[in-house]
């Protein structure tokens, strides 16, 4: 069985006790705005932006947190 297209093909992922928070973005553009809201907001020191390709989610960047600064892996 085919895995379906989300409609939103970008996401932001933040880890969380919970487990992980995953908001949609519409597109490269609204997922770059959404970590930089993000960097300002989370508590969390990972954020990472995956993209749907082939089937499945992959990773396209990360940024870590060390002490107040954001650095992409």
């Amino acid at each position: 069985m085919a895995t379906r297209r989300p409609s939103k093909i970008w996401r932001i992922v933040v880890p969380s006790p919970d487990g992980p928070i995953e908001k949609p973005q519409r597109s490269e553009a609204a997922a770059r705005d959404a970590v930089e809201v993000e960097k300002q907001t989370t508590t969390a020191n990972r954020i990472t932006v995956q993209k749907w390709q082939d089937g499945q989610w992959g990773e396209w960047i990360r940024w870590i947190r060390t002490d107040s600064n954001w650095h992409a892996e």
